[in-house]
């Protein structure tokens, strides 16, 4: 049955995600689409992609702790599978680029 409780909640954050955008009084719509997109990373492969992608084009870590948190949430609803794929999902787009020197 825990299995259940992350899809219900990114399903949840995503509406209210979408509240928050058509409400322009309330700025927290598109974190909530990016909350959902990091829970369902491990379900669907476009959102692994958007993760990838957030992860590449943030400067500060925000991506990488959020991320985190979602594994840890994974681990408490008795995924762990589902965690450790969110967690190589972030560490492999989260690899600097190393130049090479001659």
């Amino acid at each position: 049955m825990k299995k259940f409780i992350i899809p219900i909640i990114a399903f949840l954050v995503f509406i209210a995600g979408l509240v928050c955008l058509a409400l322009p009084f309330i700025p927290l719509g598109w974190l909530l689409i990016a909350l959902t997109a990091l829970l369902l990373a491990p379900y669907l492969k476009f959102m692994r992609t958007f993760i990838g992608w957030l992860v590449k084009i943030d400067k500060t870590g925000f991506v990488e702790k959020a991320g985190e948190k979602a594994a840890n949430l994974f681990e408490w609803a008795g995924d762990t599978k589902r965690g450790e794929k969110l967690e190589t999902i972030i560490e492999e787009n989260s690899k600097k680029p190393t130049s090479t020197k001659n």
